[in-house]
Protein backbone atom coordinates (compact mmCIF):
# COMPACT_ATOMS: atom_id res chain seq x y z
CA UNK A 1 0.00 0.00 0.00
CA UNK A 2 3.31 1.99 0.77
CA UNK A 3 3.28 2.53 -3.05
CA UNK A 4 0.47 3.71 -3.93
CA UNK A 5 0.10 6.00 -1.39
CA UNK A 6 3.57 7.61 -2.62
CA UNK A 7 2.14 8.15 -6.22
CA UNK A 8 0.66 11.54 -6.98
CA UNK A 9 -1.64 10.33 -9.76
CA UNK A 10 -3.28 7.31 -11.41
CA UNK A 11 -4.98 6.42 -14.76
CA UNK A 12 -7.51 3.70 -14.70
CA UNK A 13 -9.35 1.86 -16.79
CA UNK A 14 -12.99 1.42 -17.00
CA UNK A 15 -14.84 -1.07 -17.99
CA UNK A 16 -13.76 -4.26 -15.96
CA UNK A 17 -11.68 -2.17 -13.71
CA UNK A 18 -14.72 0.11 -11.84
CA UNK A 19 -17.76 -1.66 -13.64
CA UNK A 20 -18.66 -4.65 -15.65
CA UNK A 21 -21.73 -3.46 -17.39
CA UNK A 22 -24.04 -1.78 -14.91
CA UNK A 23 -22.46 -3.76 -11.58
CA UNK A 24 -20.05 -1.55 -10.26
CA UNK A 25 -16.46 -3.75 -9.26
CA UNK A 26 -15.98 -5.31 -5.96
CA UNK A 27 -13.11 -2.43 -4.04
CA UNK A 28 -14.20 0.40 -7.11
CA UNK A 29 -15.46 2.30 -4.51
CA UNK A 30 -13.07 2.34 -2.08
CA UNK A 31 -10.18 3.16 -4.09
CA UNK A 32 -12.22 6.15 -5.85
CA UNK A 33 -12.84 7.44 -2.24
CA UNK A 34 -9.41 7.11 -1.46
CA UNK A 35 -8.07 8.73 -4.10
CA UNK A 36 -10.24 11.99 -3.17
CA UNK A 37 -9.51 11.52 0.59
CA UNK A 38 -6.09 11.79 -0.32
CA UNK A 39 -6.03 14.62 -3.05
CA UNK A 40 -4.90 12.01 -5.87
CA UNK A 41 -5.05 13.22 -9.80
CA UNK A 42 -7.19 10.55 -11.08
CA UNK A 43 -8.62 9.96 -14.36
CA UNK A 44 -10.51 7.60 -15.97
CA UNK A 45 -9.32 5.99 -19.41
CA UNK A 46 -12.27 4.31 -21.69
CA UNK A 47 -11.76 3.18 -25.65
CA UNK A 48 -15.72 3.89 -25.79
CA UNK A 49 -16.53 6.86 -27.86
CA UNK A 50 -20.35 6.67 -27.57
CA UNK A 51 -20.31 8.54 -24.11
CA UNK A 52 -19.89 12.10 -22.97
CA UNK A 53 -17.84 12.38 -19.74
CA UNK A 54 -21.46 14.15 -18.32
CA UNK A 55 -22.90 10.44 -19.40
CA UNK A 56 -19.79 8.52 -18.15
CA UNK A 57 -20.31 10.91 -14.61
CA UNK A 58 -24.22 10.01 -14.27
CA UNK A 59 -23.55 6.25 -14.63
CA UNK A 60 -20.46 6.09 -11.68
CA UNK A 61 -23.20 8.56 -9.73
CA UNK A 62 -26.25 5.60 -10.60
CA UNK A 63 -23.45 2.99 -9.04
CA UNK A 64 -22.75 4.67 -6.34
CA UNK A 65 -19.57 6.92 -7.22
CA UNK A 66 -19.69 10.35 -7.76
CA UNK A 67 -16.90 12.53 -9.36
CA UNK A 68 -16.69 15.39 -11.99
CA UNK A 69 -16.72 15.06 -15.28
CA UNK A 70 -13.43 16.45 -16.14
CA UNK A 71 -12.06 13.13 -14.67
CA UNK A 72 -12.98 11.06 -17.78
CA UNK A 73 -10.97 10.67 -21.17
CA UNK A 74 -12.53 9.37 -24.47
CA UNK A 75 -11.41 8.15 -27.47
CA UNK A 76 -13.94 10.31 -28.71
CA UNK A 77 -12.08 13.25 -27.20
CA UNK A 78 -8.53 11.98 -27.97
CA UNK A 79 -9.52 11.55 -30.97
CA UNK A 80 -11.25 15.21 -31.40
CA UNK A 81 -7.84 16.27 -29.77
CA UNK A 82 -5.56 15.10 -32.35
CA UNK A 83 -7.66 15.79 -35.61
CA UNK A 84 -8.16 19.24 -34.41
CA UNK A 85 -4.31 20.04 -34.16
CA UNK A 86 -4.10 18.52 -37.22
CA UNK A 87 -6.72 20.42 -39.14
CA UNK A 88 -8.13 23.35 -36.78
CA UNK A 89 -11.69 24.44 -37.69
CA UNK A 90 -11.74 21.31 -39.81
CA UNK A 91 -15.12 19.57 -41.03
CA UNK A 92 -15.83 15.92 -40.45
CA UNK A 93 -18.22 13.30 -41.48
CA UNK A 94 -19.26 11.45 -38.80
CA UNK A 95 -20.55 7.71 -38.18
CA UNK A 96 -21.08 7.46 -34.27
CA UNK A 97 -23.21 8.36 -31.29
CA UNK A 98 -23.20 11.74 -29.14
CA UNK A 99 -20.11 11.15 -27.49
CA UNK A 100 -18.17 11.59 -30.78
CA UNK A 101 -20.24 14.02 -32.32
CA UNK A 102 -19.89 16.51 -28.91
CA UNK A 103 -15.95 16.03 -28.66
CA UNK A 104 -15.54 16.56 -31.90
CA UNK A 105 -17.72 20.40 -31.85
CA UNK A 106 -16.26 20.98 -28.56
CA UNK A 107 -12.63 20.90 -30.27
CA UNK A 108 -13.96 23.35 -33.50
CA UNK A 109 -15.27 20.90 -35.77
CA UNK A 110 -18.14 21.62 -37.90
CA UNK A 111 -20.20 18.50 -39.54
CA UNK A 112 -19.94 18.08 -43.29
CA UNK A 113 -21.42 15.32 -45.63
CA UNK A 114 -20.04 16.38 -48.95
CA UNK A 115 -16.69 17.74 -48.56
CA UNK A 116 -15.28 16.77 -44.98
CA UNK A 117 -11.47 16.75 -44.25
CA UNK A 118 -11.72 13.83 -41.75
CA UNK A 119 -14.41 10.81 -41.89
CA UNK A 120 -14.81 9.95 -38.57
CA UNK A 121 -16.16 5.97 -37.76
CA UNK A 122 -16.80 5.39 -33.99
CA UNK A 123 -19.07 2.82 -31.84
CA UNK A 124 -22.67 3.49 -32.35
CA UNK A 125 -25.46 0.65 -32.55
CA UNK A 126 -26.92 2.77 -35.67
CA UNK A 127 -24.55 1.32 -38.37
CA UNK A 128 -26.20 1.10 -41.28
CA UNK A 129 -25.18 0.45 -45.30
CA UNK A 130 -25.70 3.75 -46.61
CA UNK A 131 -24.08 5.96 -44.14
CA UNK A 132 -20.85 3.51 -44.17
CA UNK A 133 -20.94 3.86 -48.51
CA UNK A 134 -21.43 7.72 -48.24
CA UNK A 135 -18.22 7.20 -46.13
CA UNK A 136 -16.08 5.00 -48.39
CA UNK A 137 -16.82 7.35 -51.28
Amino acid sequence: MEQLQNKRGFVCDMDGVIYHGAKLLPGAKDFVNWLTANDKRFLFLTNNSKHTPLELKQKLEKLGISVKAEHFMTSAIATANFLASQCPRGKAYVIGDNGLYQALSEAGFSFDESDPDYVVVGETKTYNYERIEKAIN
